[in-house]
């Protein structure tokens, strides 16, 4: 799907767009047919077809040898759930790739940026600034080393590809510099119509009088960037000696990963080292709606009342964890080194433990020693090693692994890596 402000002229604008009941209908519909359309892709790719002119079963074949490598590279692979792929940021197996990708946020906001550099653009102090993402780090770290006692987790890291431990972060709850993107229209809708009820802990869909209450909260917003522009941006990370440039907006996959919600939620994300305003970035158009109790109800009902994309894996019985490592002041040597090694303001290990621990900006002081300080039972971690005894991904997860081996005098095929 192309720009939908492209309707109002050739040049792109960073100026938002609102559109209609109709129109939000209009790519609700065109996003469940592409879903349909990589579903069909997926399955033609397990069974081992192809565009080649080799006399092998598949639909489209191509007479040229080269065009059906083209094709087979730029299409069928990103079409193709469970292809194995390395990205600057890891080995990811990646999910079937539809034609866009959103965010959606149930109000107007002055800047969309990653939770870290919200929190981060409330403090004057630069000093205090650093120290805050220091310990944001620590916390990251910290949610690593808990989920590093799961047995998944270390299965998964020995057999399936990278644990992206602070993108999971994110998705947990964490605040992080890492910003939430969809390829799933759905998705982003669900999060531009609904809001979680702190109360009863569950998602509940807008009502009017919550939508009224302001000209900003009148309005959902949908960021949108088609992907051929994406592939745009990935294209331009290495650029001049071929070193990574810092990336601004680039649009990574996030994949399938232990626990259901990453993929659930048909997840991709922007990691903003510094921010970098989606209002600010004139390759996302945003387009605004009138919030509707009727959209937000349809939305709602459709999306299960937010089960699809918040599903039960485990992880939801140590929300206690999670929550305690969030607001965290305590830490272990071991997320204190890994916070070190990642940053570049501070230069001494042990100024840097004087100046957390007469830190303000924080509660109470901050602390580090040899112990961990989040402490859970054998029997939780026991329950939760049970729940996936016996994984596999392509049982759980209704995939095949896929990899595209290159060999030079040969047409490349698409491989099971089981073969």
């Amino acid at each position: 799907m192309d720009y939908v402000t492209s309707r109002r002229g050739k040049g792109l604008s960073n100026e938002p767009m609102e559109v209609s009941y109709e129109d939000i209908m209009r790519i609700w519909r065109i996003s469940d047919e592409e879903a349909e359309l990589v579903r069909r892709v997926t399955e033609s790719s397990y069974r081992g077809e192809s565009y080649y002119p080799d006399g092998k079963p598949g639909i489209g074949k191509l007479a040229n040898e080269r065009h059906a490598f083209y094709k087979e590279v730029l299409y069928r692979d990103p079409k193709t759930s469970g292809f194995v792929m390395q990205y600057p940021h890891g080995v990811i197996i990646n999910q079937a790739r539809r034609s866009s990708y959103f965010r959606g946020e149930n109000q107007i906001y002055p800047r969309s940026v990653a939770s870290l550099h919200r929190s981060l653009a409330k403090i004057d102090d630069e000093r205090d600034r650093q120290l805050y993402r220091f310990v944001a780090d620590m916390r990251i770290a910290e949610f690593g080393i808990f989920l590093c006692r799961t047995n998944i987790v270390r299965f998964w890291a020995q057999n399936y590809g990278t644990v992206l431990f602070e993108p999971l972060a994110q998705h947990y709850g964490l605040e992080t510099k890492w910003l939430d993107i969809t390829n799933d229209f759905s998705v982003a809708l669900f999060f531009a119509t609904c809001y979680w009820d702190r109360a009863t802990k569950s998602w509940k869909p807008l009502t009017k009088e919550q939508t009224e209450r302001s000209e900003k909260s009148k309005y959902g917003v949908l960021f949108h960037m088609p992907a051929w522009r994406a592939d745009l941006e990935m294209s331009m990370m290495y650029v001049g000696d071929g070193r990574c440039e810092r990336m601004r907006n680039v649009i990574l996959p996030i994949g399938f990963q232990p626990f259901m919600r990453c993929h659930s939620q048909y997840a991709y994300g922007i990691c903003q080292e510094e921010p970098f305003a989606l209002q600010d970035d004139i390759n996302f158009e945003k387009l605004h709606f009138r919030h509707s109790e009727k959209l937000s109800r349809e939305v709602y009902e459709t999306m299960d009342g937010g089960r699809k994309i918040f599903p039960q894996d485990g992880l939801d019985d140590f929300q206690d964890v999670i929550e305690s490592i969030r607001s965290a002041t305590a830490f272990s040597r071991e997320a204190f080194d890994y916070a070190f090694e990642g940053n570049s303001f501070f230069q001494d290990e042990e100024e840097v433990k004087r100046e957390l621990a007469r830190c303000t900006v924080f509660p109470e002081p901050v602390t580090v020693s040899d112990t961990h300080p989040v402490q859970i039972s054998r029997q939780r971690l026991r329950k939760l090693n049970r729940r996936y005894e016996g994984f596999s991904i392509e049982k759980a997860y209704g995939i095949k692994l896929m990899t595209r081996y290159v060999y030079e005098g040969n047409p490349p095929v698409a491989q099971d890596p089981a073969d």
